[in-house]
């Protein structure tokens, strides 16, 4: 007779007899059985091999169950126990044993069940970071043709004058350059296609982007402007071979730009006295805290005229314009692609695939049969890193002052500023 039960107890003699009287092991070996709530059992059992009644003397509960009885250490029987049919029932106790290690299992598996997650996240994490780490300015082919490329440049969003290879947050002036050399070094680059989607932004950055392209870039280059090129955007344009605009392309805003705040009288009102103790004079030109005077105004103004002189010559000898013609239209005001066509600014109209069809011919590629190679942009794990410890490192007080020293700080900029900008 087998008993199945989650708990298993052991079975303890007690009241033994003598040994003329002694409870024969073929007739209870090993008892096992198991239950809940099984505290002891009063066993009555006869010289019959079956037990013929039990009760139990602590368990609330209903209690029917069956017992094993093994026979791993029976000993053989004797008559005097055959004989005894009639004797009194032997007191048997039952302790119960239960599984202790029941609430152990529990804790691993939570404990397993928490950790598996957060152990899985911490490896992809690894593993991306460690591609990442890996990553470097690459070549990304976008179709499966072979032979000759074309490499397409992109200058997307404000220019900003950086020597970060791999600068994400709008056109660095590094990563534009980066990508530039790339291209020239490639042999199988015929052809360059910068793709300009830009207000301008720094004189500085566009300066750098514009020296290259003409100092260091032998093969043809062609613009594709996107929706605006306008100002640093036009700048970085004007030494290439050729430039097309879309008929709705926002270019032109040629000219230097030099924001300043002035915050005095706020600063007045809310009983704000800010000191500056300075070298000189000037040290403190172009503070939001202060106003500026007619003489600072006038220094200001020559580095804004020398800026725009240095505009008007990149046009004259990237787009082979007069000079008194380039003036007149470098006021300032901002035109349509079919505007800048007219007045020379740009060749022709036309679409990205159009500046590609042009592309391919002034590389010497016939047809079609050109691959399209673009450069991935990715952070080293490096850059990762440094960004994060960067944030994780700098109070709110410390980011704000930053920010408030970007707005204030005057810069020089080829930048169109007008609505959405």
């Amino acid at each position: 007779m087998i008993a199945n039960f989650t708990h298993k107890t052991r079975a303890i003699y007690q009241n033994r007899p003598s040994n003329s009287e002694s409870l024969h092991k073929n007739r209870f070996g090993l008892i096992e059985l198991g239950y809940n709530s099984v505290s002891s059992l009063l066993i009555y059992y006869s010289t019959t091999p079956e037990i013929t009644f039990m009760t139990r003397e602590t368990s609330q509960d209903q209690f029917e169950p069956t017992l094993a009885i093994s026979d791993a250490e029976v000993a053989p029987e004797t008559p005097s126990t055959t004989a005894r049919s009639g004797q009194q029932p032997t007191h048997i106790v039952i302790e119960n044993k239960a599984n202790h290690r029941l609430p152990l299992w529990i804790v691993v598996s939570m404990s397993l069940g928490f950790l598996l997650p957060v152990c899985a996240c911490g490896f992809f994490m690894v593993v991306g970071l460690a591609g990442l780490g890996s990553a470097d300015l690459s070549d990304t082919t976008f179709d499966t043709a072979t032979g000759p490329a074309i490499a397409i440049v992109r200058v997307e969003g404000t220019i900003i004058g950086t020597d970060d290879t791999n600068y994400l947050n709008g056109a660095g002036s590094g990563t534009v350059i980066s990508e530039l050399r790339s291209a020239e070094a490639n042999d199988d680059v015929k052809a360059i296609l910068l793709r300009v989607d830009s207000p301008g932004g720094t004189v500085t950055g566009s300066a750098q982007i514009h020296e290259v392209i003409e100092s260091e870039i032998t093969k043809p280059v062609i613009v594709s402007m996107a929706s605006v090129a306008a100002s640093g955007g036009y700048y970085v344009s004007a030494p290439a071979d050729y430039i097309f605009a879309r008929p709705d392309t926002i270019t032109g805003s040629l000219g230097v730009i030099l924001t300043l705040f002035n915050a005095s009288e706020l600063l007045d009102d809310i009983g704000v006295d800010v000191i500056a103790v300075t070298s000189g004079p000037n040290k403190s030109l172009g503070s939001a805290f202060s106003e500026l005077t007619d003489p600072q105004r006038e220094i200001l103004e020559v580095s804004v005229q020398e800026s725009y002189d240095e505009f008007v010559r990149i046009i004259v000898t990237g787009r082979g314009l007069d000079d008194a013609k380039v003036r007149e239209i470098a006021d300032g005001r901002t035109y349509s692609g079919r505007q800048a066509l007219e007045i020379g600014l740009i060749d022709e109209l036309g679409n990205l695939q159009q500046a590609l069809d042009k592309a391919a011919d002034l590389g010497g590629i016939a047809g079609d049969d050109y691959r399209i190679i673009e450069y991935d942009r990715q952070p080293s794990i490096e850059d990762f890193l440094v960004g994060l410890n960067s944030q994780l490192n700098s109070s709110e007080t410390e980011r704000a002052l930053e920010t408030l020293s970007q707005v204030t700080t005057p810069v020089l900029e080829y930048r169109y500023v007008g609505f959405g900008q």
